[in-house]
């Protein structure tokens, strides 16, 4: 016999919407800002970029969305100051050292920070000073601060701790990622080397300016999760020549020029290797999915078929964070040390826990 609960809604009118400010209005930038105002629960306040061409318009005009009433300044203490924000959405750059600056004076706005800079993910690897004087003044300034994304963020770090939550033990695990690069937007093809003589991507990866930022990040953090202390960590960086013409929106790609990378990693422990990273990003590959394997008791198997969309999935990251960055505790934090994520709920929210501003 079937049996029916009965559960009525209960919205808090007090709840007023978390307060945003978009620090980078690039490509992400303004997909997450897009988001930010389609949430009820959210209001963009601020919004931050450097290029002249965005200062000063409405934030809407570079939305698509209609006119929101908040222009776009280049004056960081300012804007932030004004804005009494709880949160800032950044997204400007992929390196510590680049960014470094830019969240401390953000910090010191008493503003907390979700980011989608790869590094932060896990700066202790790279950066570990960086991040030290960042936690540092956040805990100062009683903020909290985040970087995540769909990878590194989710997919080949996050998703994978998760999966061994399962297993009585864990032994190794291998993630295998596998990215049509033609169904993203230019920047990322770019990255990926489209169009580049093999010869020029190598020099590129030789001058560290070519290749997917993350990937050993998102090793230390999964070690890290586990408990485990790696003795070293390596990263392999191929060109993906094409075989055929591949014609995007962006780029034109002919035969034997580069359509893509092929980026490895692997981690260590105790002269053994425990984790495996496998990631190809490239035009038209044969199957794009992402793959998790747990060696363990049990064995976990985890496949997404087709793969997770990036350009989609890293904007909703960064905005489904922004409950669980005001929710925790002051700090520089990693996606380990927050709760449960999940969508964010439709309707106002109230923040368990302090916000900025």
């Amino acid at each position: 016999m079937p049996r029916t609960w009965r559960i009525e809604a209960k919205r808090d009118a007090s709840a007023r919407p978390v307060r945003v400010v978009l620090f980078g209005l690039g490509p992400i930038g303004v997909l997450a800002g897009k988001l930010v105002h389609s949430k009820e629960c959210l209001e963009i306040v601020g919004a931050i970029d450097i290029d002249p061409k965005k200062v000063g318009k409405d934030v809407g005009e570079l939305l698509g969305t209609a006119k929101v009433g908040v222009v776009v300044s280049d004056r960081v203490t300012e804007t932030l100051t004004a804005a009494k924000a709880d949160i800032a959405v950044q997204t400007t750059s992929s390196h510590m050292p680049n960014v470094g600056p830019q969240l401390a004076d953000i910090i010191a706005t008493g503003t907390n920070i979700v980011s989608s800079t790869e590094e932060l993910l896990y700066p202790y690897l790279q950066s570990s000073e960086i991040g030290d004087e960042i936690d540092k003044l956040a805990k100062e300034h009683g903020v909290t601060v985040l970087g995540t994304g769909v990878n590194p963020g989710f997919v080949m770090d996050t998703l994978a701790l998760v999966t061994t939550f399962a297993c009585r033990e864990v032994r190794s695990i291998r993630v295998t990622r596998v990215v049509d690069a033609a169904t993203r937007r230019g920047p990322l093809q770019r990255k990926v080397g489209a169009g580049m003589a093999p010869e020029e991507f190598r020099c590129e990866v030789e001058a560290g300016r070519m290749g997917h930022v993350g990937l050993v990040e998102s090793i230390a953090f999964l070690a890290s999760g586990l408990g485990w202390a790696v003795d070293r960590i390596e990263e392999q960086i191929e060109p993906v020549v094409a075989d055929a013409s591949v014609k995007t929106d962006y780029f034109d790609v002919r035969p034997g020029q580069v359509k893509g990378i092929h980026q490895t990693g692997a981690g260590w422990v105790k002269g053994e290797k425990v984790i495996e990273m496998d990631l190809l990003m490239c035009m038209a590959p044969d199957e794009p999915g992402d793959r998790i394997q747990v060696s363990g008791d049990p064995d976990m198997d985890i496949r997404i078929c087709g793969g997770t969309p990036g350009d989609v999935a890293t904007p909703a990251a960064l905005v489904n964070a922004i409950p669980r960055v005001l929710a925790a505790a002051p700090g520089l934090v990693t996606m380990k040390d927050i709760s449960l994520p999940s969508v964010l709920a439709a309707g106002r929210m109230r923040i368990e826990g302090r916000a900025g501003g």
